[in-house]
């Protein structure tokens, strides 16, 4: 058959660099194997108002070692989700390489293969609304809401509640108003 020669193979080695393993996948996700990502989110959802509590589940993973976020996005954007790395001990970093292909922004990951099932998420907007919440509440993250549609919520997507306030009596005083009455 036809065998490379070890200078044949430094040659190549030397012209193109280091065969890498699975470049095209780790080139999805931020650098990463696919088995080792917990949970993603793309840009357009690191860039949402407030926080997808399916992150907040894989950052607290026992497994999770890692928060990767792309550099270009606004670290604004991805604060909270950089705090909340933080106070669960996990390792952030902002990684770039114009070897990155897809929309993929943020990454949750293990230092080796995880099982996990789903890997992305899908939009706040489209789970709630398969969950019932009404429109008024969707369209308003971080809203102070209610003691009506706070319940909605607490019964239907309790994990949302992160995004969202309980409105007092204070508030009401000052006229504030919640979603649904606006």
């Amino acid at each position: 058959m036809d065998k490379e020669s070890r200078l044949e193979k430094k040659l190549k080695e030397g012209i193109y660099g280091k065969p890498e393993l699975k470049k095209e996948e780790r080139s999805y996700y931020l650098g990463e194997f696919k088995e080792r990502v917990i949970r993603y989110l793309s840009y357009e959802q690191v860039e949402e108002p407030g926080t997808y509590p399916e992150i907040l589940e894989a950052i607290r993973h026992l497994e999770a070692r890692k928060l990767l976020i792309d550099r270009q996005v606004d670290l604004k954007a991805a604060d909270d989700y950089i705090r909340l790395a933080h106070q669960n001990n996990l390792q952030f970093k902002r990684v770039d390489s114009p070897d990155f292909k897809g929309d993929i922004a943020l990454v949750v990951v293990s230092d080796h293969a995880v099982d996990t099932k789903e890997k992305g998420v899908i939009s706040r907007q489209e789970r709630l609304k398969k969950e019932g919440i009404s429109d008024k509440i969707i369209e308003n993250v971080g809203a102070k809401l209610c003691a009506d549609c706070w319940k909605e919520l607490q019964e239907k997507a309790p994990a949302e509640l992160l995004n969202y306030e309980k409105m007092g009596f204070l508030d009401s005083l000052m006229g504030i108003k919640c979603p649904c009455k606006k």
